[in-house]
């Protein structure tokens, strides 16, 4: 995918106006020349589109010099193995890069004892509890005994080697926030997507969290100290629906923490969508520069999405809250960036919202409108954070089947409160190929019959189906946009597969 040129120029001016590290090494190698790229992230978060390649030579060899004004973390990705690094200004490391074993060692320079604590205490090593499955079916209890108490003697002796190490003390204290922080998005991590049991998850999540301070623990905090504020939102969530639940705290009253009634955040959620729910709880909660810096990552997470419903509503309130941020002028640049796209789409006549004034209760109402093309049919939702990742590959999937009896159909499950968010959010993306929108309510029989032959019934989002030229469902639950190859398989096997029929 390519970056968008805002966003190139950005990160060219910003090269020429800072302070500077340079990275150099070479790569150990055997056959075809590995890629080698860095991801610098702009406050937290992986990112593709700030990820960066690093040209290297034929013989492996590679130099690149990178804008940095303060301590940031980047991560190295190699062979599909990452490598947390610590960049300071004004600062230097060599490196070699085994692609047999996928290793790294560290040869010189003067950020070199930082970057090799980093790879002693293994800051990039997914810890024990995310490989024992086991763990997540016990009682909070044995949680607490076989997992948190080993977890923390773990940190603590990481700790030790940090503090006891040549390091400065602002890069001792650096290191140890982030490991901190890191430790703690682990945990949360394994509560929110392993532990089944709700009372046990909600138990250790707001008794762990109930003893972390918000403010950072470094003058300079790092991406896992902002990743763990992104936490803290959603701990400060679950806790105040619990205290809810416990007081009776009726939908008018102010919810804690938010300091706004239930009913209002229901009305600003369906209205400008969960990242500014994230915002009012920031507001409430955080410090006025980690508030800042968040909100800028999260207003940059929407334009990378192209939503510029939430672009717009973020900017607004950042703006007047922040009027004097370094980070406007860039916000700016992106929401005036997504209205020219969507403006640029106003009259695409390749777009086609499809009319429902009832008659498409059935999907093949809509694939018999296709009928003599194979038909991709994506199941998304504006809401759905999955379904934006995947539209970015569309333009790559369109490329692919250029001038093959091939046509996209596009199924949104959609409020019909947010029925213009929906056709604003087609435009801005060139969503090129035919539309419609089913509310939670009439998408129900749309499921039943896609799935009534297949023995996942999930309903998730987003979901894929393929259809035959003559609009029988030929694959449910399709590979995905994302998946590339894959899927092309897929697609030109229903269309090989009616072609070698009609001969």
């Amino acid at each position: 995918m390519k970056k968008p040129l805002f966003l190139i120029i950005f990160l060219l001016v910003t090269y020429q106006l800072s302070a500077q590290f340079t990275l150099r090494g070479s790569i150990r190698f055997t056959g075809d020349k590995p890629a080698l790229s860095i991801n610098i992230p702009t406050v937290f978060g992986y990112h593709e589109e700030n990820t960066i390649s690093v040209p290297v030579s034929d013989s492996g060899e590679f130099q690149i010099i990178l804008p940095c004004n303060s301590p940031k973390f980047v991560t190295l990705i190699f062979r599909r193995t990452f490598f947390t690094l610590l960049l300071t200004p004004e600062s230097n490391l060599e490196i070699t890069l085994d692609a047999d074993n996928r290793s790294i060692q560290f040869i010189a320079g003067n950020a070199i004892e930082e970057n090799k604590i980093l790879q002693d205490i293994k800051i990039d090593k997914p810890p024990f509890f995310h490989e024992n499955s086991t763990l997540s079916a016990l009682p909070p209890d044995s949680i607490r005994r076989q997992l948190i108490k080993p977890y923390l003697l773990s940190q603590n002796r990481h700790i030790q080697s940090i503090l006891g190490s040549r390091l400065s003390a602002i890069n001792q204290q650096l290191i140890v926030s982030e490991l901190i922080y890191h430790h703690l998005n682990h945990f949360n991590d394994f509560l929110g997507t392993q532990v089944s049991d709700r009372s046990t998850m909600n138990e250790l999540l707001v008794e762990v969290f109930d003893t972390i301070p918000i403010t950072p623990a470094s003058a300079t905090p790092g991406p896992q100290y902002f990743t763990f504020a992104d936490n803290y939102l959603r701990y400060l969530e679950t806790k105040a629906f619990i205290r809810i639940k416990a007081e009776n705290i009726p939908p008018s009253a102010p919810i804690p923490y938010y300091n706004i009634s239930l009913d209002s955040a229901n009305i600003i959620v369906a209205k400008h969508g969960k990242p500014y729910w994230r915002w009012i709880g920031s507001l409430h909660n955080f410090p006025p520069e980690v508030v800042e810096a968040y909100n800028y990552q999260q207003i940059q997470n929407q334009y990378y999405d192209r939503d510029l419903g939430q672009t717009e509503s973020l900017a607004g309130a950042f703006k007047q809250q922040f009027p004097n941020s370094s980070y406007i002028e860039d916000i700016e640049k992106m929401a005036s960036q997504l209205r020219t796209m969507r403006d640029a789409n106003t009259n695409n006549d390749k777009i086609a919202l499809l009319k429902d004034d009832g008659t498409l209760a059935s999907v093949y109402s809509a694939v018999k409108q296709l009928k003599g093309k194979v038909v991709y049919l994506d199941i998304w939702g504006t809401w759905c954070g999955p379904c934006k990742e995947e539209i970015k590959f569309l333009p790559e999937l369109r490329a692919a089947f250029a001038g093959k009896d091939v046509a996209f159909l596009f199924l949104a499950m959609d409020d019909d409160s947010r029925d213009a968010i929906w056709k604003e959010y087609i435009q801005v993306n060139g969503m090129e190929g035919h539309h419609f929108r089913k509310t939670r309510k009439t998408i129900d029989p749309i499921w039943k019959e896609l799935l009534a032959n297949h023995p996942d019934k999930s309903e998730s989002y987003p979901q894929y189906f393929l259809f035959d030229k003559s609009g029988k469902l030929a694959v449910a639950k399709a590979k995905r946009p994302s998946d590339g190859d894959a899927l092309y398989k897929q697609i030109n096997e229903v269309l090989g597969e009616k072609q070698d029929k009609g001969n």
